[in-house]
């Protein structure tokens, strides 16, 4: 059969021999050409997916360190009596003894109940706090007040009831 088809092709006039050469030539550059577009095309959505996957990766590491951190602290002061596990936490947050007021509670939350007043709180001394005692502490939050300043509105007053 192929035999058939090259015998017509040797009997082609010049002219045709001519135009399915170049026929056959420009076939042969269109795949080319198309199987390079599609290389092209293929290399720059995975260029594209490589960028977006390294951005997140910029943008999730520092979070995935820090997670990996306050789990290796979780409840570093759970031995530690629920006092001065919650004065460690204030001081390690840098609030001083002169702003930091702990007591133990009297009321119903049981023996192991105490009070917290912090005063002149920033929003990252607040945050340090409130996350440590927590985590380190295993303190837990029977009820909060938060109370803007009157002197200063970018600080904060609080008063806790924490448990263990």
């Amino acid at each position: 059969m192929t035999w058939r088809w090259m015998a017509r092709l040797t009997h082609l006039t010049a002219a045709s021999q001519r135009r399915l050469w170049r026929l056959l030539v420009l076939a042969w550059s269109v795949g080319l050409i198309s199987a390079w577009a599609g290389l092209s095309a293929f290399t720059r959505v995975a260029e594209k997916a490589y960028e977006e996957a390294g951005q997140t990766y910029v943008a999730v590491a520092p979070l995935a360190a820090e997670v990996m951190e306050l789990r290796t602290r979780r409840m570093a002061l759970g031995e530690v009596p629920p006092l001065q596990a919650a004065e460690q936490v204030a001081r390690l947050a840098g609030i001083g003894p002169e702003r930091l007021r702990l007591q133990p509670a009297l009321s119903l939350q049981g023996p192991g109940a105490l009070n917290l007043t912090a005063r002149g709180l920033t929003l990252r001394e607040l945050v340090e706090v409130l996350r440590d005692l927590r985590l380190q502490a295993g303190l837990s939050t029977e009820s909060a007040n938060i109370y803007p300043r009157a002197d200063n509105d970018k600080r904060v007053d609080l008063e806790l009831v924490l448990t263990r």
